[in-house]
C-alpha cells in the first residue's frame, strides 16, 4: 500500500459543516440544558435566554451560585460522556464528531475557570459583575482559578492531541488532515459565534465576554493541536467525506440559532 492512499482524507466542506452545526447546539447545551434548567429546578424564573446568556431571577444568593456553576457543569458531563463513547469501536467520522465534541467542552469548561481567574468576570468571577462575587471571596481565590484553569487546560491539550494521533496516527501524511480538523473546525465555529454575539441586544460587551471569549478563546487549544503533527509516524486510514448535506444543516442550525436567541427572548413571570 502506497503512502498517498493511507493519508487520511478529511474534507473541508464536511468541517465547516459541523463547526457550524456543533457550535449553536454547544453552546444551547451550556446555556439551556445547563443555566436555565437548574434555574427551574431550584424553583427561579429565566428571565431571558440570549445566544451566549441566561438571566435568572427570583432565587437566593446561594442557589444563584449553583445556577451559574450549572454551565460549565454540563459542559464537563458532556465531555465525559463523549469521551467514554469516543473510546467503544466506531467508524471513522463517529470518532472525530465524538472527539470534536469532548475536546471541545472539556477546553470550554476548563476556559471558564481560566478566564474567571484572570477577569474576575464570568460564571465562576468574583469580581465585580462575576457570577461568584457575593460570596466574598478573596484575591487567593482568583489565584487559584488561573492556576486549575491553565493546569487542566494545557493537559487538555496533550490529551486531545494523543486522542486525534489514535484516530488519524502520526507522521507528515497527517498534516493536512490535522490542520482541518482543528484549525477549520475552530474557525468555522469561533467566527460563527462571533458573528451571531453581535446580534445581542447588549451590545459589545457580551460579544467579548461570553462569544468570542467562549468560542475563539475557549477553543483556543485547538491552534496547538492543528500544529502536533511530528515528524515520525504511520498514518491510519480515516474519511471524513465531502457532505454538501451537512454543510447545509450547519449553516440552517446557526442561522436559526442567530435569528431566534441572537437578539434574545424574554419570558414575562
Amino acid at each position: 500500500m502506497n503512502n498517498e492512499t493511507r493519508a487520511p482524507v478529511i474534507e473541508p466542506v464536511t468541517v465547516i459543516g459541523w463547526g457550524l452545526l456543533l457550535m449553536p447546539l454547544l453552546t444551547m447545551w451550556h446555556e439551556i440544558g445547563g443555566h436555565a434548567t437548574s434555574c427551574i429546578a431550584l424553583g427561579g424564573h429565566v428571565a431571558t435566554i440570549g445566544a451566549f446568556y441566561v438571566d435568572c431571577t427570583g432565587l437566593s444568593p446561594l442557589r444563584d451560585v449553583v445556577v451559574a456553576c450549572a454551565g460549565p457543569m454540563a459542559n464537563v458531563a458532556l465531555a465525559i460522556l463523549a469521551w467514554s463513547l469516543g473510546h467503544r469501536p466506531a467508524g471513522g467520522p463517529t470518532r472525530i464528531v465524538l472527539w470534536w465534541i469532548w475536546v471541545s467542552e472539556a477546553f470550554v469548561a476548563s476556559g471558564y475557570v481560566l478566564f474567571s481567574g484572570v477577569s474576575g468576570f464570568g460564571d465562576l468571577g468574583i469580581g465585580e459583575g462575576g457570577s461568584l462575587s457575593g460570596l466574598g471571596l478573596g484575591w487567593w481565590f482568583r489565584l487559584v482559578e488561573i492556576a486549575i484553569g491553565a493546569a487542566s487546560y494545557a493537559l487538555l491539550v496533550v490529551a486531545a492531541i494523543r486522542a486525534l494521533n489514535r484516530i488519524i496516527g502520526l507522521g507528515p501524511q497527517t498534516r493536512m488532515a490535522r490542520r482541518r480538523l482543528a484549525h477549520l473546525y475552530y474557525l468555522s465555529a469561533g467566527i460563527a459565534a462571533v458573528l451571531v454575539g453581535l446580534l445581542n441586544p447588549l451590545g459589545l460587551v457580551i460579544t467579548l465576554m461570553s462569544a468570542a471569549a467562549s468560542s475563539l478563546g475557549g477553543l483556543a487549544g485547538f491552534i496547538s493541536i492543528g500544529y502536533a503533527t511530528g515528524e515520525t509516524g504511520e498514518a491510519r486510514q480515516v474519511a471524513l467525506p465531502r457532505s454538501r448535506a451537512m454543510l447545509a444543516a450547519g449553516l440552517a442550525v446557526s442561522l436559526a440559532f442567530a435569528l431566534i436567541l441572537g437578539p434574545s427572548r424574554h419570558f414575562a413571570p
